[in-house]
């Protein structure tokens, strides 16, 4: 009786443990990736403004080990860009787009409190 006890606390303090060690595992996964993308971005001379993260999916619609990052860029002449990069853990895949900053994508953008 007390065996299965046992067995019904482990689980019971286990699944939530492991949610949030699953959690914590994918926010460190996207503040590496987007660390990164403001490497690189810092590396070609754009300040950085504001940077957003999401997953990267193949044509077929299978969710991929790559994240995209969209990032919010000044360049020397202060003008806006806008620079998305296919990240991963180990640094930049490819550079997806680098483009003057639209003005109709601000509200897509979350907004923030200043």
């Amino acid at each position: 009786m007390t065996q299965v006890l046992l067995i019904l606390a482990l689980v019971a303090l286990g699944i939530p443990a492991l949610m949030y060690v699953l959690w914590f595992a994918h926010c460190t996964l996207d503040r590496c990736c987007v660390r990164h993308a403001r490497r690189f971005c810092r590396r070609k001379g754009l300040e950085v403004r504001r940077s957003r993260a999401g997953m990267a999916f193949d044509q077929s619609g299978v969710k991929t080990e790559f994240t995209i990052v969209e990032l919010d860029c000044l360049d020397g002449q202060k003008q806006r860009k806008l620079v998305r990069l296919l990240v991963w853990v180990f640094g930049i895949r490819r550079v997806l787009s680098d483009d003057t900053y639209p003005d109709s994508y601000d509200e897509q953008w979350p907004r923030t409190r200043e």
